[in-house]
């Protein structure tokens, strides 16, 4: 649900939250899971999939198969020999944990492969999204710390991918507030009151959707937004510490700071965890670390810093398509080479069909063109076929003797070529060159397609802004009456349904008439806004503050007792009682009514019995 500006309440908006992600969601600017990764969901979920169906699924997709060994074998997990086959390293780190591993380094794919904004902007996110999971995954294996490092390494990917989105929906306006360098807190505020969303509910709203662990949604919304306490010892804000410090510590990580500017960091998150380390340990632990996200970097093209590589993935120039080549060792054509570098082509040579699949689903690349034998094309069948199942690149296999079967088979599964090893240059070209201009009309039609979500993603902030000044006061920016009706009338029918307590706390400023007609209107008008800013510090988030016009302050309590909002009612006297203002002490009255079932028929009763108290209050001052 979406907060007030001042992040301390849920708003009736939340359907109107929900409306602005289904409409981001609509025109494909969310980041997501790859087909992969939602399988391995889907097979998690089922309680007729176990090991064998996951790991199945995993060796389909090499990428992932080193990534997770990667993990599984990091240095000072306890384990006497490394991981060698995919079960093992499953094994070792928990089907979970692996599974949701894969969902957020495929997030991580899917942002740098699918993006249409400012690419420095998206580059830099994601450096420092895989930085701050490889410091994460350092801090985890540290004596004593409860945390998992595979489930901190998958927080610390999808910590921010609520930014992502917007930085797909509003490319100019929020990379402008990325590149300011403003604080966590004034980063939300900006975010509500511009876009009337923050990261922090695209995250939540992302990851429930996925079907991400709640513990693990809780520790990324904690880590966002600072509700983390060390002292209490609760693993949950233990891991919501390591989540915020590895996102403090990944700037300096990815711009190659010097130790002098890297170790102070890692040191007071290791004093805050309890961890001792010597100089020369904390210098030998900035060198792994180092290290480690030097691995992971270059397997995404993520190396150097934002100058030395801002296109990263986006390499090459405008306009120039890129192709992944992979020749068998027994099948040399440098005369195809020749030729398609002739024809402007950016050739990558690549090692194995492997390392040329990854180039292409990583946007490395644009059309793969691959000479193997049958053997090798059988064992890369299921990478064949989540490769024709994205869109905007081409496929061409060259085969020894293509038989009339297999070609049907493989041109219905979407390859978009298959011909003899045979061919000339000549037919190659030909085919190549109608591969190439498929590819180019399917990137004239994103061009179209990313043009229209620019002018729907404006008309979507307008269409926000308006709707949010229906809802709130424009003066204090609390919740106005309409938007309290229908607060109170939904909360009422839980309450009659569920049987649960429902209150409200009715406010009127004292002798407000005589602080405007002896300081003046703008003065009365400051008082206003102080009062509602005690009222956003105060309120529960499950709560609405709402200002019903002139000197008169609601608040709406859903699950809260009279006695609860009499505690509520000290505080915010307490509160007041602190402000030094210019007219005056700041004093008020209130009217407290819990929900009577017996009595009460309407939500209008509660206001109206809470009115009836507040009179008494005034007539009795």
């Amino acid at each position: 649900m979406i907060r007030d500006d001042s992040g301390s309440q849920t708003s009736l908006e939340g359907s109107a939250e929900e409306s602005l992600l289904l409409q981001i969601q609509a025109l494909g600017q969310l980041p997501s899971p790859s087909h992969t990764a939602l399988r391995l969901f889907s097979l998690l979920q089922s309680p007729d999939s176990g090991l064998k169906e996951i790991a199945a699924v995993v060796k389909s997709d090499p990428t992932l198969t080193v990534r997770l060994l990667r993990l599984a074998n990091r240095p000072g997990n306890g384990s006497v020999r490394p991981a060698v086959a995919v079960e093992e390293a499953l094994v070792r780190l928990g089907l979970n944990a692996a599974v949701h591993l894969a969902a957020g380094l495929s997030v991580l794919d899917n942002a740098l492969t699918n993006h249409d904004g400012e690419v420095a902007a998206y580059i830099i996110l994601c450096r420092r999204s895989l930085a701050a999971a490889v410091v994460s995954e350092w801090l985890c294996g540290q004596p004593g710390v409860p945390a998992g490092s595979a489930e901190m390494f998958t927080c610390a990917l999808l910590a921010r991918v609520g930014q992502l989105a917007l930085l797909r929906f509003y490319p100019d306006a929020y990379s402008g507030f990325l590149g300011n360098g403003v604080r966590p807190e004034e980063l939300l505020h900006l975010e509500r009151q511009h876009f009337g969303v923050d990261h922090v509910a695209i995250n939540t709203a992302l990851l429930h959707d996925w079907g991400f662990p709640g513990v693990l949604v809780d520790v990324i919304r904690m880590a966002e937004v600072g509700q983390d306490d060390l002292g209490t010892q609760d693993r949950k804000a233990i891991m919501a510490q390591i989540l915020r410090a590895s996102w403090d510590i990944a700037p300096h990580l990815v711009d190659q700071s010097c130790d002098e500017v890297l170790l102070p960091h890692m040191r007071d998150i290791l004093v805050l965890l309890g961890v001792s380390q010597s100089q020369e340990g904390l210098q030998k632990a900035a060198t792994q670390v180092r290290h480690c996200w030097q691995l992971w970097s270059e397997d995404r093209g993520l190396g150097g810093t934002p100058e030395e590589n801002p296109g990263a993935v986006a390499t090459g120039q405008p306009g120039v398509l890129g192709m992944a080549l992979f020749l068998a060792p027994d099948r040399p054509h440098p005369e195809w080479v020749t030729a398609l570098e002739g024809a402007g082509y950016r050739m990558q040579v690549a090692p194995s069909f492997e390392a040329a699949a990854r180039q292409l689903s990583t946007g490395q690349a644009d059309l793969l063109l691959a000479a193997h034998d049958a053997a090798q094309r059988e064992a890369h069948a299921p990478l064949l076929e989540a490769l024709v199942g994205s869109h905007g690149h081409a496929v061409i296999l060259l085969q020894d003797q293509p038989d009339e079967a297999e070609q049907a088979r493989l041109l219905a599964l979407g390859i978009d070529a298959v011909l003899p090893c045979s061919a000339g240059t000549e037919l190659l070209m030909a085919q190549v060159g109608r591969a190439a201009q498929h590819v180019r009309m399917q990137m004239t039609l994103e061009a179209e397609r990313a043009s229209h979500r620019r002018i729907l993603s404006q008309l979507a902030v307008t269409t926000r802004k308006l709707h949010r000044q229906t809802l709130t006061d424009p003066l204090t920016g609390l919740a106005n009456r309409r938007m309290a009706d229908a607060f109170l009338k939904r909360h009422w029918a839980q309450a009659e349904r569920r049987q649960t307590p429902l209150g409200c706390l009715l406010i009127d400023l004292d002798d407000f008439k005589q602080i405007n007609d002896a300081h003046g209107h703008d003065a009365g008008d400051r008082v206003l806004v102080e009062l509602a800013g005690i009222l956003k510090r105060q309120v529960r988030q499950e709560d609405l503050a709402v200002r019903l016009g002139g000197d008169e302050f609601l608040m709406i309590c859903p699950l809260a007792r009279e006695a609860d909002l009499e505690v509520l009612c000290k505080r915010l006297l307490a509160a007041a009682a602190r402000l030094n203002l210019e007219t005056g002490p700041l004093s008020f009255s209130t009217g407290i009514a819990e929900r009577d079932p017996h009595v009460m028929k309407t939500p209008e009763d509660l206001l109206r019995a809470a009115d009836q108290k507040l009179m008494r209050v005034k007539r009795g001052r």
